[in-house]
């Protein structure tokens, strides 16, 4: 039995890699105005699309994890008629305005070519992973019509810059060391919570000792508080980090959870 699950996992990872590869080779790469890169795998059939997911992936904004937490996701997302692309957002260094600027011009550029790729301009979400997910969550809550996406996804995500909430790493790369409160409550989206923001998703560990999930659960509740769409998950265990890795144990589940919520959302379009 053992043998037999050996060999039929084995298959799996080497299809999944066989499929990266292809999905790989079709990606169109865009150079965006501030000079991070946006790397796009477009649907070329009308009738397959539906919207477009701008992927940002983690790293505590000193690195990306772009395989766990972007290419990987391609296929899910392709299958679930959405445009996938994922963003390579450029690192703080002292400026902490350098990858939400990226954000938001990701948002711009992907509307700008939905007619190209054959996806609804009005239906472009981002979603971001750990630290990816405070560049996400800080357009999610933007009051600018033109940057603000039409919907948002969070995996367990650094929403947070204040002081025991937040991941101190992440806070450190983006607003140093000696950030002041009224700097650390302005990058704390949790607190920009509005009327305009979009139904967002949010997933977290209960065993996240790197992220708290308190981060998750304190958006959530600014979300009702505005009557906002919301959908929390918050998976028994899991820890950090697992992206789209096959031994998270609720893999499957969580694919589940969001397929669903996808599907829910074209149901009420």
């Amino acid at each position: 039995m053992k043998k037999k699950l050996f060999y039929t996992t084995m298959i799996l990872l080497l299809l999944v890699f066989v499929g990266l590869i292809v999905v790989k080779n079709s990606i169109i790469h865009l150079q965006l105005p501030h000079g991070a890169v946006l790397h796009v795998f477009p649907h070329h059939r009308n009738n397959d699309v539906d919207g477009a997911v701008i992927l940002c992936p983690g790293g505590g904004y000193s690195f990306l994890a772009k395989w766990l937490e972007g290419y990987m996701w391609f296929p899910f997302f392709f299958m679930q008629g959405y445009t996938p692309a994922m963003l390579e957002y450029r690192m703080p260094n002292h400026d902490c305005r350098s990858p939400l600027t990226d954000g938001a011009d990701a948002i711009i550029m992907m509307r700008s070519h939905a007619k190209e790729w054959n996806f609804k301009e009005n239906n472009v979400g981002i979603m971001g992973f750990s630290a990816g997910g405070h560049l996400a969550s800080s357009v999610i809550v933007s009051d600018i019509d033109s940057i603000r996406p039409n919907f948002g996804i969070l995996f367990y995500s650094v929403i947070s810059m204040r002081k025991g909430l937040t991941h101190i790493d992440t806070h450190n790369q983006l607003l140093g060391e000696k950030a002041s409160k009224e700097l650390e409550n302005q990058y704390s989206n949790e607190l920009h919570i509005s009327d305009k923001t979009p139904p967002t998703y949010l997933a977290h560990s209960l065993d996240d000792l790197g992220v708290s999930p308190q981060n998750s659960i304190l958006f959530r509740d600014g979300m009702r508080t505005h009557k906002r769409p919301v959908t929390l998950y918050l998976y028994p265990s899991g820890g950090h980090g697992w992206g789209y890795r096959l031994t998270f144990d609720y893999h499957r589940q969580m694919l589940r959870d969001l397929a669903e919520w996808l599907n829910k959302r074209k149901q009420k379009k």
